[in-house]
């Protein structure tokens, strides 16, 4: 390893140990153990990610997990992986500015780095293998932030991509991770519970589990997507998160079956720009429990924080007929919330009605036709009802011209009406026609 990047190692160890003391995920990369470099001890190349690397970068992890763990350094500069799994007891260390660009054949989907076991989609797994997970991981920083990069990819159906995946992992850390998206479908790092049919009470891990996730942003996310999605978690810190679209902390749950739901969520000074909602709880059929939300920001986005109500969907109720409408637990809160107003914000077309009429002719259909580039309608919006509580503290805004008075809007606050019947007559006024929303100029 170059003597620059070891201090930088050094200097790196100081703020980690300093940063996570009170968060979820327990510090224990050894300053002091092993280190390999993926360059000089591996024949990594900066080849401006002309070549699929995985293969190396797979044998360098497996080879440091082989020797009870250490830490592996990825030189700077420009690589391609895809599917690369991490091991137990392996921190990877990306440094300052190298970019990775996923591997990623037209018409498939793909994760860049996968936190979970090893599995066989080949074979029936039984319950052991079902149950076995990784622990002590790190993907972080060395002496700046690192980036996953898609930004060149255009949008196609049946396509997907995730920077970050974490599923049956314990104690592990995301940090310094800039995500360069292109509205591509997925967020940039999912948490995920494991599928299975199995009763998964009494198992050590079921979910992604003690983690922090940190200095991580993701900019052009998609309106349906953003930076991080919760499907199912416990024990998780977010701290110091930014999008520039979508949304920023999605704890949208009941997307994978009855074992969704996440549990002692915490977060910390969370922001989103001209995109969907900083925060965003939905909890459709799952139980979840506590989630405790410290400094929120919009900055030009439709919400600052959503809250949405429970609900089962069809599909759900087919793999689990004891399906109830889910909520967030008692003790659940959002607070400290400030939004600033702006027009490029992606409004989804089903809040149509909330956009006051002054702003119709500055509207821009986009993003599959489900949501328009307009302005923000307010700071939060709650349509939990009595099905559960989400306490909601000091909610301050800027720049409104409507809503102002209403720094907590309901259901009630919106005009009465169909949203569909009125995004249409919108689409004929505006000669709105064309499969993607396209604006066509009225003839005379």
């Amino acid at each position: 390893m170059k003597y620059t990047s070891r201090l930088m190692l050094l200097s790196l160890l100081a703020i980690g140990f300093a940063a996570t003391a009170n968060a979820e995920y327990k510090e224990t990369m050894d300053p002091n153990g092993p280190t390999k470099n993926v360059g000089s001890d591996y024949g990594l190349v900066d080849d401006n990610a002309k070549t699929n690397q995985s293969d190396v970068l797979q044998k360098a992890i497996d080879d440091v997990a082989a020797s009870a763990g250490g830490r592996l350094v990825i030189p700077q500069g420009t690589y391609r992986f895809a599917s690369v799994k991490l091991k137990s007891n392996v921190h990877l260390l990306i440094e300052k500015d190298t970019v990775i660009k996923p591997y990623w054949p037209e018409g498939e989907k793909t994760v860049v780095f996968n936190l979970d076991a090893e599995r066989s989609s080949k074979k029936k797994m039984n319950l052991d293998q079902e149950k076995a997970f990784i622990e002590n991981v790190s993907i972080r920083g060395l002496g700046g932030r690192w980036i996953i990069d898609y930004s060149d990819r255009e949008r196609k159906k049946g396509e997907g991509i995730r920077g970050i995946l974490a599923k049956m992992v314990r104690n592990f850390l995301i940090a310094d991770l800039d995500v360069k998206d292109n509205y591509s479908v997925y967020c940039g790092i999912t948490l995920s519970p494991m599928q299975t049919k199995n009763e998964s009470k009494g198992w050590p891990v079921s979910r992604a589990t003690d983690g922090t996730i940190r200095n991580c942003r993701i900019f052009n996310a998609s309106a349906g997507y953003g930076l991080t999605q919760l499907h199912g978690a416990q024990s998780i810190h977010f701290e110091d998160l930014y999008a520039n679209g979508g949304v920023t902390l999605r704890m949208e749950t009941g997307a994978v079956g009855d074992k969704t739901a996440i549990y002692d969520i915490t977060g910390k000074n969370i922001v989103n720009q001209n995109g969907r909602c900083a925060v965003m709880c939905g909890p459709h059929s799952a139980m979840n429990g506590v989630v405790k939300i410290d400094g929120i920001k919009s900055i030009g986005s439709a919400f600052a924080v959503q809250i949405g109500s429970g609900g089962v969907k069809a599909k759900e109720l087919e793999q689990n007929p004891d399906a109830v409408d889910g909520i967030f637990a008692k003790g659940s809160y959002v607070k400290n919330i400030h939004a600033i107003f702006g027009m490029h914000a992606q409004v989804k077309t089903h809040a149509f009605l909330g956009i006051p009429a002054e702003y119709h002719d500055d509207l821009n259909l986009r993003w599959e036709n489900k949501f328009f580039e307009g302005p923000s309608i307010g700071a939060v919006v709650d349509s939990s009802g009595d099905q559960y509580e989400m306490i909601i503290e000091n909610v301050t805004m800027e720049g409104f011209k409507y809503n102002a008075d209403k720094p907590i809007m309901t259901e009630a606050d919106f005009p009465k009406g169909k949203w569909g019947v009125a995004v249409s007559k919108w689409k004929t006024d505006h000669g709105v026609s064309d499969e993607r929303g396209t604006k066509k100029k009225k003839t005379k």
